[in-house]
């Protein structure tokens, strides 16, 4: 999925410059991607995204007030600051949100070398941790329509051995062994990432399903996994699309690093280190860079949704910024 705060240089482009929506529109209309800042709290000068719902209404992040993370949420792209952190937790990072505003995360506290992450749930104005040994570190990174989190546990003195795990919105805690959290749906079809392989496990049976070839990074959107496809040595990989069937269903060449997929099937994500790695969008039996006057950073969260609108984090004045893009036809 998203890894947290890697930042990474950004070329800015000079102006913005016109792509075409389709073949089909070519004639008919210019579109442009127009950047939109998505509000602050006062004073805030650097935020991030993380993560955003199904149908993409709501967003979540996190800011930096005064060396401390704290988190936010934009319904419709409105600010709701959420609470600040249980005590003795210094830090709130909330890392998925779904269509009714729950929100998962940690909260963590740091002390020298040391650090204690809570995985919770935020709903009504109410953080809940979840269920979590007292000698275990934990953290939620999914949450489906139901309310269930995804996340993961290690044990404090062992941090490289993850355990993957999920809170189901009633009952007790459910293992799945060693692991990488990516996405869980209102199904309960979990997919997880073991040594850098694609699975797909059902959340109540246990039973799994490989996804050959899929290797990180990874992503679970609109019922698809998209996935770097590996295919051996000296062969040019891409990200692919798999269902939640374990089929795969399509392949997007040049692609690394996938964000998101929309209901229309354009697949956002960015290109191969190799061909430049720049935010790119997939079409039908097309590929176009993203451009813009600030370009979506590949380190952070992002998504695309139904209406081609883009989500992300730029980098403008040495801070990061959380945006959407708008995909406007003249």
């Amino acid at each position: 999925m998203k890894q947290r705060k890697v930042f990474a240089s950004l070329v800015s482009l000079v102006a913005v410059m016109s792509v075409v929506a389709s073949p089909q529109a070519a004639a008919a209309a210019e579109c442009v991607y127009s950047r939109q800042d998505l509000p602050l709290p006062a004073g805030v000068t650097s935020a991030w995204t993380e993560g955003s719902s199904t149908n993409n209404s709501r967003i979540v992040g996190s800011y930096d007030d005064v060396n401390m993370d704290r988190g936010v949420l934009w319904v419709n792209s409105a600010l709701r600051v959420l609470p600040g952190p249980v005590e003795p937790f210094q830090h709130v990072y909330p890392e998925a949100v779904n269509n009714t505003s729950v929100v998962v995360g940690r909260q963590e506290w740091r002390a020298m070398s040391r650090t204690a992450a809570q995985a919770f749930r935020y709903e009504n104005g109410t953080y809940t941790f979840l269920e979590t040994a007292a000698d275990e570190n934990s953290r939620a990174v999914a949450v489906n329509d139901t309310g269930d989190a995804l996340g993961e546990v290690w044990k404090r003195e062992n941090p490289a051995e993850r355990t993957v795990v999920l809170w189901p919105r009633n009952g007790a805690r459910k293992s799945f062994g060693p692991g990488y959290p990516i996405g869980v749906n209102a199904q309960r079809e979990i997919v997880l990432a073991v040594e850098g392989w694609g699975w797909i496990v059902d959340g109540d049976t246990g039973a799994r399903i490989a996804l050959p070839g899929a290797r990180s990074p990874m992503v679970l959107d609109n019922e698809r996994v998209l996935a770097y496809d590996w295919r051996g040595e000296g062969v040019e990989g891409q990200i692919a699309e798999w269902d939640v069937t374990g089929a795969k269903v399509n392949e997007h060449r040049g692609g690394y690093q996938p964000f998101g997929r929309n209901n229309s099937g354009t697949v956002f994500g960015t290109l191969q280190p190799n061909l430049g790695s720049g935010p790119t969008l997939w079409r039908a039996n097309s590929r176009s860079p993203v451009v813009a006057d600030k370009l979506p950073m590949e380190h952070y969260y992002g998504d695309v949704t139904d209406a081609a609108t883009l989500i992300g984090t730029y980098q403008a004045d040495q801070q990061l910024r959380p945006a959407r893009w708008l995909w406007q036809c003249s």
